[in-house]
């Protein structure tokens, strides 16, 4: 989750061997594809420079409570997105991974390509709403994606360790910015201009629980990869277009910046409860 300008090309071979021999191709995926049924969707979105295992123990989690099903992972590799998995309609909350072939492009071009997905959601599955989990630099993705076009209704959006107004070793330092009495951060990186310019064209009647970690790492009030102070700038740059907003802190050894989505189960379990209040 670095430079934004950052590119360097993964081939799509190496994503599909992460992926193994048991993804089954576009035609066989989108094979009832033609009926009405499906339910609404929860997408899962990685970080910079991570990919299809970071919600693995999720998913797991989710399965093994029943409370969700794994349905597919989308490799989105520029205008191409391969389909592995079957989404069947019998499935009450499907989980779709989505893997970004290019895992250090710009949350911009992320945004794009995000779009396309939910594209083709609305066209070959006849979801009209969507669910969100995203992780890290995933969520300026999602946040910049839904703020250009909303090819599906987003609903609930959990939104984890997000770099709302920057992240250590690319624009921000351990206790260089705080939240003035107004509640807006001293410093605003581009991050956080960003998204207010956003936020005018970001769509009303969105469901936000925004978490962060706190790993005690040196007493800076972070992940160790971002702040809390960036954290809660959500909410300050955004906040007043959201439908509702909840906003939880976790501490301890998992809460750091890579396995806070990957082994906090009071993150996950969150995360569940926020999604599906009622399963």
């Amino acid at each position: 989750m670095m430079n934004k300008r950052s590119w360097i090309i993964i081939p799509l071979m190496l994503v599909v061997l992460m992926l193994g021999a048991g993804g089954h191709n576009h035609a066989a995926a989108t094979q009832a594809s033609t009926t009405d049924g499906y339910h609404r969707p929860t997408i899962l979105i990685h970080g910079f420079h991570a990919g299809e295992r970071t919600y693995d123990n999720f998913i797991d989690l989710a399965t093994h409570e029943h409370r969700a099903q794994y349905a597919l992972t989308a490799v989105i590799n520029g205008q191409q997105i391969h389909y592995y998995g079957d989404w069947t309609r019998s499935m009450q909350h499907p989980l779709i991974k989505v893997v970004f072939a290019n895992n250090r492009a710009s949350w911009d071009r992320n945004a794009t390509w995000l779009n396309h997905l939910l594209d083709q959601l609305r066209s070959q599955y006849h979801v009209h709403s969507f669910d969100a989990v995203a992780h890290s630099r995933g969520t300026l993705d999602l946040l910049t994606a839904y703020s250009h076009s909303q090819p599906l209704q987003l609903r609930r959006a959990v939104l984890i360790a997000g770099p709302y107004d920057g992240a250590y070793r690319r624009d921000d330092f351990p206790h260089a910015n705080h939240l003035l009495q107004n509640g807006k951060p001293m410093i605003k990186h581009p991050e956080y201009r960003e998204l207010v310019h956003n936020a005018a064209f970001f769509p009303r009647g969105v469901r936000v629980l925004n978490i962060m970690g706190d790993d005690h790492w040196h007493g800076t009030n972070s992940d160790g990869k971002v702040a809390n102070v960036s954290s809660k700038s959500l909410w300050p740059a955004m906040g007043p277009r959201f439908k509702s907003y909840r906003q939880l802190t976790v501490y301890g050894h998992n809460a750091s910046h890579h396995r806070i989505i990957r082994h906090d189960n009071q993150v996950m379990r969150a995360t569940m409860r926020f999604l599906w209040p009622t399963s």
